[in-house]
């Protein structure tokens, strides 16, 4: 069956004997609070169970590793919690005391900048405590690439082309965790903590297809017991958007963590919004379509994926429909193309770039066909032609950009798989990785031409992804020809 691409949640899992807190995905229709930078008290219908166990690590109640079962660790850590603040201890939080450990959590968080170092032209994301650390520029050593931070503590992360990988990690394992106080292995990596004179040095290893990444971060006992859950954060925030390639050029950035959605909160929730006095919104209506998109037929050599991404990243957009997160991408000075599961049935929503927001009219909606188009009423400084859809040639190079997970700007590489009729529209089969959160986004060719938006996959298989057609957002289609 086919699942849309909306915001999910990564929950933890335990080993039989010694446990280590690790992402297994698990879908949900929000994604929890810590993914997020909070100005007022999170509502507590927005907070997991994932968010509990989180803020159990980062208050200092809940160890990276643990010994027996995931739900008796988390319950002695809630009931140790329970004691530091007076509470008598229970099997269930109170839903005060729920709230109040969420706070506790991301003030704790908040304390060390957590923020996201990401590379999109590599192929990853990780967090970083970016008040305690500073990168600098990356660098190659012996044919892995690395990213180095020092600071009150140090952190690095390590691309390693070629070895080991989930084919050869068993063999790498023994080695690397020679002399580990505390060590636990899973299918696809392994971590371990080494103490290292007033300190701990903690590494893990995930393997991919291709090879692997190290994820290493040495503190000093003071600050580990100051800052308990800085190593649990790194190792589980990891998020590739496809294979890692050292080989190209890097362009890493460090970003503040995204703003909690427009309505996420009580405060904002309860507040009445006050009327427009003298307009009326235009009516919005029901074709999902729109006559300012420019055809263009591709032209020219393969551009390389970083070339693609400062082509086309400047036209899409992160959305912000309450508590839904998708993109959208702008396809003249002020009209751009998304799904319709990403707006809902919101006649205005927030559009977003870094940390720059604007509002955004819903103009033309079919709820049904899966198509909305919004429009702003200030001009958007980049906008990319649409390829038409019988120019598209199935085996060729495809490249999506979006939202993933609330992860701004995220490009993943892959090619046209095929092209099919799907509900009546057409849309385009790409093998280009999309998550939950990409509904909205791009599929790009290897010119920056807008191909389709990425809307769908299916569950049962592998690599199995669909973008509704741009073309079919067209109030008019037209023949295959520059316009």
């Amino acid at each position: 069956m086919p699942v849309f691409a909306v915001p999910f949640r990564i929950l933890g899992r335990a080993a039989a004997v010694v446990g280590i807190l690790l992402s297994g995905a698990v879908q949900a229709q929000t994604m929890g609070v810590f993914p997020y930078r909070w100005n007022d008290t999170p509502p507590a219908d927005a907070i997991t169970a994932a968010d509990i166990r989180e803020a159990l690590v980062w208050t200092g109640h809940l160890d990276f590793f643990f010994k027996g079962e995931l739900s008796s660790a988390v319950r002695k850590g809630t009931q140790a919690w329970q004691r530091s603040k007076g509470h008598q201890p229970t099997d269930k939080l109170s839903d005060e005391q729920t709230t109040q450990l969420i706070k506790d959590g991301l003030k704790e968080r908040d304390s060390v900048g957590w923020s996201l170092l990401r590379d999109p032209a590599v192929g990853f994301a990780i967090g970083v405590p970016a008040k305690l650390v500073s990168f600098g520029g990356p660098h190659i050593d012996g044919g892995s690439l690395y990213y180095s931070a020092a600071g009150t503590i140090t952190q690095s992360i390590g691309i390693h082309p070629g070895y080991p990988t989930c084919h050869t990690l068993g063999a790498y394992y023994p080695s690397a965790t020679a002399g580990a106080a505390l060590r636990v292995r899973g299918d696809n990596w392994f971590a371990a903590v080494f103490n290292r004179g007033d300190g701990k040095n903690f590494f893990k290893v995930k393997c991919h297809q291709a090879g692997s990444i190290t994820m290493e971060m040495t503190v000093t006992d003071a600050t580990l017991e100051k800052h308990p859950g800085l190593f649990f954060a790194m190792a589980s925030s990891l998020v590739l958007s496809r294979v890692p390639d050292p080989s190209v050029r890097p362009r890493p950035r460090v970003d503040d963590l995204p703003s909690a959605p427009s309505g996420f909160s009580d405060e904002q929730v309860a507040r009445p919004q006050p009327k427009a006095k003298t307009t009326k919104p235009s009516p919005i209506d029901d074709s999902g379509k729109t006559g300012k998109l420019k055809l263009e037929t591709r032209d020219g050599p393969d551009l390389r994926a970083d070339e693609v991404f400062d082509k086309a990243s400047g036209a899409v957009y992160v959305v912000k429909a309450d508590r839904r997160l998708g993109s959208a991408v702008a396809i003249s000075d002020n009209e751009l193309l998304t799904n319709c599961h990403v707006t809902g049935e919101l006649a205005e929503v927030k559009i977003a770039r870094a940390k720059s927001e604007q509002s955004a009219q819903v103009v033309s909606r079919n709820a049904d066909a899966d198509r909305c188009v919004l429009r702003t009423a200030t001009t958007l400084p980049k906008w990319v032609a649409v390829r038409p859809y019988d120019d598209i040639k199935v085996g060729e190079r495809a490249i999506t950009i979006g939202t993933p997970q609330g992860l701004e700007l995220t490009a993943a590489e892959g090619i046209v798989s095929s092209k099919r009729v799907y509900n009546n529209a057409r849309v385009v089969q790409t093998s280009a990785p999309i998550s939950q959160g990409s509904s909205g986004g791009g599929l790009f060719d290897a010119r920056g031409h807008l191909l389709g938006i990425t809307t769908f996959y299916f569950r049962g298989g592998q690599n199995l992804n669909f973008a509704v057609a741009a073309e079919e957002y067209a109030q008019e289609r037209e023949e295959s020809a520059n316009r």
